[in-house]
């Protein structure tokens, strides 16, 4: 099993990873009900908080970080986004700079859990502007060249993923086996 312990870690600028782009939606009650997730700085819910319908040109592209930049509880959250979303103007959406290539869903996920742990950070009265995500920096392991190991992030989100997989499975079984017991007591 891989471990986060036996690895170098450094800070990097996430403003050096990613390119920030703020949320646009302000009036989010004029918007009508639809199928476009809109992310909103929630604490929960992958930052869901209601589902929309707005013109194609305000859409964001999925396979983001989304940051919050204050909220209910949420400033300092990052969530991996897949699908296209709307974006409130209290979130920052994160792209991957081209310096960077492409990085799979989950190097993205490992990031946004590495951001996330420096919530403690910011709150109601200390908000993430431009200035502070342009001086905010995230610890990630490192490979030889001393850049972020992409491959390992990867690896290890596979690797919880498969173990929490594995776990519903074994849960799921467990629930079936038990009402057939019930079915076949009837």
């Amino acid at each position: 099993m891989l471990d986060l312990n036996n690895r170098d870690w450094a800070p990097f600028k996430i403003s050096d990873l990613f390119q920030p782009a703020r949320g646009t939606e302000k009036n989010m009650t004029s918007l009508q009900v639809g199928d476009v997730p809109l992310i909103s700085a929630r604490n929960c819910d992958n930052g869901v908080k209601a589902f929309v319908s707005i013109p194609n040109e305000r859409l964001h592209r999925g396979h983001a970080i989304t940051l919050n930049n204050d909220g209910d509880g949420g400033a300092g959250l990052a969530y991996y986004q897949p699908m296209e979303f709307a974006l409130d103007t209290h979130v920052t959406d994160l792209r991957p700079r081209d310096s960077i290539g492409n990085l799979s869903r989950y190097a993205m996920q490992f990031v946004a859990a590495s951001i996330s742990k420096q919530r403690t950070l910011f709150g109601h009265g200390r908000s993430i502007s431009l200035k502070r995500l342009n001086l905010l920096r995230v610890m990630l392991p490192i490979d030889e060249s001393s850049n972020p190991d992409w491959q390992f992030m990867e690896d290890y989100i596979r690797e919880r993923e498969a173990i929490q997989v594995q776990r519903c499975r074994e849960f799921l079984m467990k629930r079936i086996a038990s009402i057939e017991r019930e079915r076949e007591r009837e």
